[in-house]
């Protein structure tokens, strides 16, 4: 298959999935369902470019329809493979929700990335969308290699079968191509690997409140999320993995950040690193176009934490916009599901604050959009 063109190009095939229940016995047990509740800017230092740089509204992105009980969730390998002992535990906690799972039919295969793998992963991926059987799609795990197959991804596909995508880590990559190049919103969430069968664990709840209900009323983050720069911003929600998200720059699928309320997670990288991404950030003159910035959960050096605050509220003192840190989303319990794409809007007042729907996420019950939604962000 000829690649993508710009990486931003159609694709037909018959592909086949691994229900849930044909892993191995041996590396997957039967999963029955069961009967439980279901850096520091020197005086002196480069001004941001004008606010000029703010342009007109995004155009409008696909809404996927809500999934209800008894739909197919397909769960896709576009990065690592996961451990199949976590792979088998979220499939679990998803059939437990009730919900029948379809998976990648090489989600247990031991990533290569060669040229020929990535296009293999790249019609696995799409093969998912052209399944009618599959209602919403939830990456593995994260780790490396989504990016690879973005040359061969087709938009159209996308764009004709919008469907719910949550995932998070290197899966930013995807997202970042999906509403850029596919026009389609999506969800920062866990992967499969992070689930555990339990109604009660908060990352679980988040999941299928943002699967199943257009616009959740709830206040995202509130008394977990810490303030850092009280104020009160509306725009779509973007963003995602720091690493990722800086990657795209100068990509046909470079992050977006018109009017937006700008969404950042890291994991592992000391403080330096994370410094000079958001540099690269400001000085790409993206900062200066957002109206708020979440952080969210930033695993760094705990002796660096303060410090850290100092050198984020210093860099973007002169932005004028709302700021909050340790939003439960990333690399931490939990990781709540938040919706990219989406118009939202950021309330941070003195010690907390948190994120509220401001539009629909997914499309009304019984009507999926096949065509752009009239609702500018």
């Amino acid at each position: 298959m000829k690649e993508a063109a710009a990486s931003c190009s159609q694709f037909s095939r018959s592909t086949g999935f691994l229900a849930a229940s044909h892993l191995s016995p041996l590396i997957c047990p039967a999963m029955t369902p069961d009967g439980s509740d279901p850096l520091i800017l020197t005086e002196g230092a480069a001004p941001l470019p004008p606010a000029t740089l703010v342009g007109p509204t995004p155009e409008p992105l696909l809404r996927p329809a809500p999934i209800t009980k008894g739909d197919t969730i397909g769960v896709v390998a576009p990065s690592y493979s996961p451990r199949v002992g976590w792979l088998t535990r979220g499939v679990k906690a998803l059939e437990r929700a009730g919900y029948t799972v379809l998976l990648d039919p090489e989600i247990t295969t031991l990533r290569r990335f060669t040229r020929a793998e990535d296009e293999r992963r790249a019609e696995n991926f799409m093969g998912m969308w052209l399944d009618p059987r599959v209602k919403a799609v939830i990456g593995g795990t994260g780790g490396y290699g989504a990016v690879r197959m973005i040359p061969y991804l087709e938009p159209q596909i996308f764009e004709s079968n919008p469907k719910t995508f949550v995932g998070y880590s290197d899966i930013t990559a995807l997202h970042l191509w999906l509403m850029r190049c596919a026009r389609l919103r999506v969800f920062h969430g866990p992967t499969v690997d992070d689930l555990i069968p339990s109604v009660r664990d908060p990352t679980m709840t988040s999941l299928l409140a943002a699967l199943t209900s257009p616009r959740p009323t709830t206040r995202i983050g509130r008394d977990m999320a810490r303030a850092a720069k009280p104020g009160r911003a509306t725009g779509r929600l973007v963003g995602g993995n720091l690493s990722l998200v800086q990657q795209s720059i100068g990509t046909p699928y470079e992050i977006d950040v018109r009017n937006a309320i700008l969404f950042l997670e890291e994991t592992r990288d000391p403080m330096s690193v994370v410094d000079e991404r958001l540099v690269h950030l400001r000085a790409a003159g993206l900062l200066a176009q957002v109206r708020g910035i979440v952080f969210g959960q930033l695993s760094l050096d705990r002796s660096e934490e303060d410090e850290f605050e100092d050198f984020v509220l210093d860099l973007v003192s002169d932005l004028d916009v709302p700021v909050l840190m340790d939003f439960p989303a990333g690399h931490e319990v939990p990781n709540l599901t938040i919706p990219l794409g989406t118009e939202v809007e950021l309330l941070v007042e003195e010690t907390t604050g948190w994120i509220v729907y401001r539009e629909d996420a997914l499309a009304t019950p019984g009507s999926a959009e096949t065509a752009p939604s009239s609702s500018a962000a």
